[in-house]
């Protein structure tokens, strides 16, 4: 069934979202409409899923959890959308190893879940990592990733920082619309950033080659900037960067074209920009077209002719999508010849406020917080998340919802305080936002590949329904296997059996239902049938690829203090209420035992009868709806097909804990003392690409197989299934009794909840209570309506040391 869901899914559901390259050609015999035909079908197919991943806080100490919330949402409009029903997340160090993995549920677009952070993890700044399984088939730069800080209190902490005042310098060109052409001025924004890719300030120099300088430039703002310049044909250019210490720096510069196209955008009204298009080409070449979208939605496609190379076209910004827009330029024969970004700042963002009853608190005491979510002043309905927490001299990488919505998904490499791009409207963040996106360009498709007829092959599969376990049959000499039939156990109480098929790649895919917690899985063929076949199970985490430049850690001397006191805090949590932390919400399907077959025709519980010591006999004496026959090659089982009324020709599915057993003799030969339960099927049933004429199942008493013996060529490992749902510890103190309890109470983070929700008047109240530990505490809140409005809020209050 997956097989065919694979196919149709390729075929009418998904085209893909295509990974970043330079531009392409469309083709000479392109025509302007065909470039509007073919990205509109591209669009129209393609799904883009943005993930973003909310974090109980910054920093973390090993030895407590970090707790998440997952929203998953259509990169085009920012609707939540629920074709992934699974979420991946990864904490990756600096060398972009992952040090903790796990899986969490979906629903609605939405999932949440906890990891413990353990004592294993040393000190140091780390990388969460979050994506769905259908983001997987394309580039890793569109998983989520935000940067946390760990600190292992149980080992010595040193500062990461390196001894060098002057590190390497990571130095970049950017001409805009990608082109610098002889005797066309054109604007050039620069970034130079440090090892940890943290701006700089300096002064730079651009000098030709007799060493005569052309032009002096300066960082305008975390260390980019732009400088205009007009290049000419022969000459050779480098620059110069001279540091604040005096140390000098020389770096390489694009190199000149004869001829080509030059792009340029403009703000010049606060309605309006206008797009001008210039031109070297020695040739007559008048026409040209410039395209511009925003997330695949198309905002404006217009032709225009050249007049002594020269032409501006005038644009209302009401015509521009919110976010950041692609402006590219196509000469006469259709040819992607220019790009940029332009950035148009949210209008009518979600609105959220959070305020609590009071500003400062005594101990044990109840916060009453007010949350109120607005649209245009009006009240609309959002989902949220809460988190309260201690605030400390550790260190913070803050990243809002909006920020990653509107701004850094959408843009190459790492942005430096992402925030300051959605302050006040003032030249100097206008002129921030524009050189951002001359130096953070990037492009989520290239334009060959959106021409294209046939749908691109894609690797995994989007898991609409549950999680989806990978594999490959191959054969002895290691090359897939086609047509293979495989099964996929997980021994238990509770029956279910997964089947697949191998295809022409050799790939196996099993729909898991209620998989979760850490199982033991047993992956097989039918050894009488495909004995010489073996089985590999896939990592559904990707091999991480490059190494991300993560900042060291820098402690201050104040943060001595901080990590003593929060590190004593969590452990005498840990040693008054571990159990409590560590409570975990039981999963429905533990109450459900219905096998994956549903209610059996036939159920046998054998405690209620005489117990034999032998199969055969119990078999015989006892199971009228299964003939048991001996031959020359061993037993066989017969079922009779009640439906029919005959017996069925095949031998039935015999399973043991829901494991396939292929030969009778083995489940004849097992100790019937160890059965507790026996179901039979005396009816046909389709189990993907299995026919079973009627099934027979035999359950032990603890589900694990009681010490049977499998087949030596089945695959047996521990498979971690989706994560199984950490309560968060919330203590009351509701009455006077209550707070005079002598049980310590040094919880930091007060309060966690990743569904909280605004009614239709866009409000909502909750309350939680202080703890022990006095100090500022910080509310965060960030959310999503349901037609894609994001926003976030941040409050403060205090605690205070009073006794109770």
């Amino acid at each position: 069934m997956l097989m065919k869901l694979k196919t149709s899914l390729y075929t009418f559901l998904f085209a893909g979202i295509i990974g970043c390259a330079g531009l392409e050609a469309l083709g000479q015999s392109a025509s302007a409409d065909s470039i509007r035909v073919t990205f509109d079908r591209y669009r129209k197919n393609a799904l883009q899923e943005k993930l973003y991943l909310q974090t109980d806080r910054p920093n973390y100490l090993t030895g407590e959890t970090l707790w998440f919330k997952v929203m998953v949402i259509d990169g085009s409009f920012h609707r939540p959308v629920t074709t992934s029903k699974v979420a991946y997340i990864e904490i990756l160090d600096r060398f972009n190893q992952p040090v903790l993995q796990t899986k969490v549920s979906l629903r609605d677009g939405q999932g949440a879940g906890s990891v413990f952070l353990t004592a294993s993890l040393s000190s140091g700044n780390y990388q969460v990592r979050a994506y769905t399984n259908w983001m997987k088939n394309f580039d890793e730069a569109f998983f989520f990733s935000k940067t946390i800080t760990i600190l292992n209190t149980f080992r010595k902490i040193e500062s990461e920082a390196t001894a060098s005042s002057t590190p390497a310098l990571d130095a970049q060109f950017f001409p805009e619309g990608g082109n610098l052409i002889s005797g066309i001025t054109g604007k050039v924004a620069f970034r130079v950033v440090n090892q940890n890719g943290t701006g700089i300030n300096f002064k730079g120099y651009l000098l030709n080659e007799h060493q005569d300088t052309v032009a002096r430039f300066a960082p305008h703002k975390f260390g980019i900037g732009h400088f205009t310049f007009t290049p000419s044909a022969g000459h050779t250019y480098r620059a110069v960067i001279r540091e604040a210490s005096g140390k000098i720096t020389a770096v390489k510069f694009p190199v000149v074209a004869d001829k080509g196209y030059a792009l340029r955008v403009v703000d010049t009204t606060a309605s309006e920009i206008s797009i001008s298009v210039s031109a070297n080409l020695g040739e007559a070449q008048t026409s040209f077209a410039v395209f511009i979208h925003a997330r695949n939605i198309i905002a404006r496609f217009e032709t225009g002719s050249l007049h002594d190379n020269q032409a501006t076209l005038h644009i209302s910004k009401r015509d521009l999508p919110d976010g950041i827009s692609h402006v590219t330029l196509f000469d006469q024969n259709m040819n992607a010849a220019c790009e940029r970004l332009y950035f148009k700042k949210p209008e009518n963002m979600l609105a959220v406020s959070a305020e609590t009853d009071q500003q400062r608190y005594a101990n044990r005491r109840r916060v009453t917080l007010d949350l109120q979510t607005m649209l245009a002043d009006q009240p609309k309905a959002a989902a949220l998340a809460v988190s309260v927490y201690k605030m400390d001299s550790l260190p913070e990488f803050q990243q809002s919802i909006t920020d990653y919505l509107w701004l850094t998904s959408d843009l190459k490499g790492s942005v430096e305080s992402p925030s300051y791009y959605f302050s006040a409207d003032t030249p100097e963040v206008k002129e921030a936002q524009d050189n951002l996106m001359l130096t953070h360009g990037w492009r989520r498709f290239v334009w060959s590949d959106i021409t294209k007829k046939q749908v691109t092959h894609f690797t995994y599969l989007p898991e609409y329904r549950n999680h989806i376990i990978q594999g490959v049959v191959r054969s002895t000499d290691g090359k897939p296997a086609f047509g293979i039939l495989t099964y996929l156990a997980s021994p238990g109480k509770t029956i279910r059996l997964y089947s697949s098929r191998s295809n022409a790649e050799g790939e196996v895919f099993y729909e898991m239902q209620h998989f979760e917690g850490n199982t033991r899985i047993i992956v097989q063929t039918n050894p009488a049938t495909d004995s010489t076949y073996r089985i590999d199970i896939l990592s559904p985490f990707p091999v991480q690829k490059g190494q991300p430049v993560i900042p060291p850690v820098m402690l201050t001397p104040a943060s001595a203090s901080s990590l003593s006191d929060r590190s004593m805090a969590m452990q005498v949590q840990d040693v008054y209420f571990g159990a409590q932390q560590d409570a975990h919400v039981q999963p429905s399907v533990l109450a459900d035992t219905t096998a994956f077959f549903g209610k059996p025709d036939e159920v046998y519980f054998l405690d209620a009868f005489t117990r034999f010591p032998v199969m055969e006999e119990v078999m015989r004496e006892y199971v009228p709806g299964v003939m048991v026959r001996k031959r020359k090659d061993g037993f066989h089982f017969l079922v009779l097909d009640n439906v029919n009324r005959k017996v069925f020709d095949e031998t039935p599915l015999i399973l043991l804990d829901g494991v396939p057993l292929f030969d009778a003799d083995e489940i004849m030969s097992f100790d019937p003392l160890k059965i507790k339960k026996l179901e039979v099927m005396t009816r046909q049933y389709y189990l993907g690409p299995l026919w079973l004429r009627g099934i027979v199942s035999y359950t032990t008493y603890a589900g694990d197989l009681s010490g049977f013996t499998l087949q030596p060529r089945s695959l047996r490992m521990n498979y971690e299934g989706l994560q199984l749902q950490r309560e968060f510890f919330s203590p009351r103190y509701e009455s006077p009794k209550q707070r005079e309890s002598r049980m310590p109470d040094q919880r930091t983070l007060l309060y966690w909840n990743p569904y909280v929700s605004t009614d239709a008047t866009g409000k909502q109240r909750i309350d939680f209570f202080t703890s022990d530990v006095p100090g500022q505490y910080r509310v965060v809140v960030e959310g999503i309506t349901p037609d894609g409005r994001a926003g976030s809020a941040s409050h403060t209050f205090f605690v205070s040391e009073v006794n109770h």
